[in-house]
């Protein structure tokens, strides 16, 4: 229940949620086309949770017309 509350989403939890490969996405992350990259402990690294929802927004807006 913990992980729902959690402000960082996971590598895997992003694929999930946009269906991209993981390479894309980090790779993505790397050149600024993406949500930045958070390093946790050691070389844990995630994503803030607004910041991917804000980017599927923006998505799903500019696939509509509205961005």
């Amino acid at each position: 229940m913990l992980k729902n509350l959690s402000p960082f989403l996971s590598v895997r939890e992003v694929v999930t949620l946009t269906s991209l490969p993981r390479s894309t996405i980090i790779k993505h992350s790397k050149t600024g086309q993406f949500v930045p990259m958070v390093r946790l402990l050691g070389n844990r690294i995630a994503f803030v949770r607004a910041d991917v929802q804000n980017w599927i927004d923006s998505r799903v807006n500019s696939a509509k017309g509205v961005a």
